[in-house]
């Protein structure tokens, strides 16, 4: 697995670039500032980017996006509700994100949850191929943008947010998955990782999601 975290732009937003060690393509995710310092690493890991993604719209997760598609001449995916709702009024996607779909990196395969909240068109993705991470055993990978973060939760007071709607995503989408366990590693748009079930045990918001 090729897995790269970068904090970019003026709201320290975490730009992940992810994807296989076999065939060194990468997705990137939230390209939200530092174009210069993205490429430069991309270079340095010897990857190829196929495509960006996007978890929602918000300027401090897509400032980037633009120059990113120009370099490498690559397509962009997101939810078309985050276009149609303006909360992104940018690039339009060259594939629209919706629950289930999938990105195909090499040997690994990612899926798309929808999940409301933060903003109409919120997306969060997941991979149950990676088993290991940083000698680390776990059953995949999740990555969650602003809708759950190590101990807290996104806001749901700009930009679209809707409260109820970002619980009833964290419950229905991420705590109640059957395809998702305690021990899977939490990539948030903002701050550092968490799992699953550290956040089931401790997140200060739990009792609205459990």
């Amino acid at each position: 697995m090729i897995f790269k975290r970068l904090m970019v732009g003026p709201l320290g937003t975490n730009c992940y670039l992810f994807g296989s060690e076999i065939t060194r393509e990468i997705i990137i995710i939230d390209p939200g500032g530092d174009a210069t310092k993205i490429i430069k690493m991309i270079g340095e890991l010897n990857a190829t980017p196929i495509a960006v993604l996007l978890t929602h719209g918000h300027f401090d997760h897509t400032l980037k996006v633009e120059r990113l598609l120009k370099h490498f001449q690559i397509p962009l995916m997101y939810n078309k509700k985050e276009f149609d709702s303006r909360i992104y009024t940018g690039v339009k996607a060259d594939k629209w994100l919706e629950e289930n779909d999938t990105i195909t990196i090499g040997e690994i395969t990612l899926h798309t949850l929808e999940t409301p909240g933060h903003s109409p068109g919120s997306l969060c993705f997941y991979t149950n191929d990676v088993k290991s991470f940083n000698n680390q055993k776990i059953d995949g990978i999740l990555f969650s943008g602003d809708l759950l973060f190590q101990g807290s939760i996104g806001r749901s007071d700009i930009g679209g947010g809707n409260q109820s709607q970002l619980f009833q995503s964290i419950k229905e989408k991420i705590m109640y998955n059957d395809q998702l366990s305690d021990n899977y590693l939490v990539f948030p748009g903002h701050m550092g990782p968490t799992t699953i079930g550290e956040e089931r045990s401790t997140n200060m918001f739990r009792r609205y999601f459990l």
